[in-house]
């Protein structure tokens, strides 16, 4: 069975780099092998604190692009192509705020939200469902057609009804796992690409004072 070695070379890479944690290898895999963020994108991060997914989402959208990034926690901006709300994202003057900053509707939703572990199976697993819900619930709402979601989910009872869900409203839906993920740790991250749309309007282009932010 793999050792788990909590200061391995995904953790002194990132000190190196100036990174908050691994986890932002993660999404950097993600974003290449799926080629999921380009310059001129616009990107909401939902759970971005520590902020290591903020600093590879910033730096893969510029020149012209922006990330929002939403967390009940403080968290530092980690660029200037990066804007932060803290908050509640299931609270609806949270999500109108994000809207706002936002200025149309979303190439690419993140999510890494996930609760605290009571150690109960069925409390965090349900736990861990709603947030799913409330990030796909907040993709549907804000993403352009052919937009696409990145969610961390977790092997066990209700993935498959998770990618029966996904697949309604994306035409490719896979299920990823990353090289920087902890060795024997059942964390997998769905992607899911193609969104069917259309959102509330057609919105291609930001609008004029939108390409002044952030």
């Amino acid at each position: 069975m793999a050792t788990y070695r909590p200061r391995d070379r995904y953790f002194q890479k990132a000190r190196e780099k100036g990174l908050p944690s691994r986890a932002a290898f993660k999404l950097e895999e993600l974003l290449e092998r799926y080629r999921l963020a380009r310059a001129g994108a616009r990107v909401v991060d939902l759970g971005c604190a520590p902020g290591g997914w903020l600093a590879i989402l910033g730096r893969a959208v510029i020149p012209g692009g922006y990330v929002i990034g939403v967390d009940l926690v403080p968290c530092r901006a980690t660029s200037g192509a990066v804007r932060i709300v803290t908050g509640d994202i299931r609270d609806p003057a949270v999500r109108e705020q994000v809207a706002d900053l936002l200025g149309g509707h979303a190439d690419l939703v993140t999510s890494d939200l996930a609760p605290k572990l009571s150690g109960i199976v069925d409390r965090d697993r349900a736990q861990m469902d709603e947030l799913l819900e409330t990030a796909l619930s907040f993709a549907r709402a804000m993403l352009k057609p052919r937009g696409a979601m990145v969610a961390k989910v977790f092997m066990g009872p209700g993935l498959e009804d998770l990618m029966a869900r996904l697949k309604g409203h994306f035409g490719r839906v896979e299920i990823a796992r990353t090289r920087a993920t902890r060795p024997g740790s059942a964390e997998l991250y769905v992607v899911a690409r193609d969104f069917h749309g259309p959102p509330h309007q057609t919105d291609n282009q930001p609008p004029d004072d939108a390409a002044q932010r952030p």
